[in-house]
């Protein structure tokens, strides 16, 4: 025992030899360009731009100009027309300013191509497309049992035959959501239920730029559900490859985010010159969940 005991204090007085003060400067990254955008069949483009913030800053002080674009010139061309989008109030976006069009209307089977030119001249591209909608059957709410007044928001697709297809899910409750609203995992191919008619259900998502509706503020036994007592809007959007990469690839890294166990994932964004975001088409289809009596 005393020989242990010995050799332990001998390796103490090793390390302890050996201890010295680091002076570890952490790295700080550039800023770099986020380009969210999209159109939609029936509407003007919406164009979100801000800046990413490094790792080992945080946003508390930030300003607004730390973090909105608000002096970049905005281009969107569908190959005949091209309008200029101006800023504006919107406060059904996630941030409330965008930049916005004014005369070319998104239609289904058109390419667009986006323009992104900011004050210090670097230029950032990306083109799109809007598919053919693909409308659910149906929608209805279920109660999750055991409970009853409280369950998921479902729906039946019949899924058109020929691979290729990609959709996503929003949903918005018209009192309580200022917004249309995508859960983790809204977003999908057909490569599972080509030509199939399915059922499926979406629990209720929240808004991280929203402090009321958060789900911090929702109860235990309420988070998630939607009750059956609300109105729920259905917003189902085709879209194409590109963007369905984007947001698959996207979710998947907020769901890792803070676990060290979960592999890195790769943001696949289709903005050129190293910006980060994507410029999505959608071609959305509209249903309502009306109240359970």
């Amino acid at each position: 025992m005393k020989k242990y005991f010995i050799i332990s204090l001998s390796s103490l007085a090793l390390f302890s030899a050996c201890t010295e003060d680091v002076d570890l400067t952490l790295p700080n990254s550039d800023n770099k360009i986020v380009i969210e955008g999209l159109i939609e069949n029936g509407k003007f483009a919406q164009v979100l731009i801000t800046r990413t913030i490094p790792l080992f800053s945080t946003v508390t002080g930030a300003t607004a100009a730390d973090l909105y674009v608000l002096d970049a010139t905005v281009y969107v061309s569908n190959g005949s027309i091209t309008d200029t989008l101006g800023l504006t109030i919107d406060s059904s976006s996630s941030l409330g300013v965008v930049y916005q069009g004014n005369s070319i209307i998104g239609a289904s089977g058109q390419n667009y191509s986006l323009t992104v030119v900011t004050a210090d001249g670097k230029i950032y591209k990306a083109t799109t497309s809007i598919p053919y909608p693909v409308a659910l059957d149906s929608v209805w709410w279920k109660p999750q049992p055991p409970e009853d007044s409280l369950g998921f928001a479902n729906a039946r697709l019949s899924e058109p035959a020929g691979l290729g297809n990609n959709y996503r899910w929003y949903a918005k409750r018209p009192t309580k959501d200022r917004r249309f609203l995508a859960q983790n995992g809204s977003t999908f191919d057909d490569k599972l239920v080509d030509g199939k008619s399915f059922e499926f259900a979406y629990t209720k998502a929240y808004d991280p730029t929203d402090n009321v509706n958060s789900i911090e503020n929702d109860s235990d036994e309420e988070r998630f559900y939607y009750r059956k007592s609300d109105t729920i809007y259905i917003k189902f959007c085709s879209i194409d490859k590109a963007s369905k990469d984007f947001f698959t690839t996207f979710e998947a890294a907020l769901s890792s985010n803070g676990n060290p166990f979960a592999s890195p994932t790769t943001v696949l964004g289709n903005i050129d010159n190293g910006g980060l975001g994507a410029w999505t088409g959608i071609a959305a289809s509209y249903d309502t969940i009306m109240p359970t009596p």
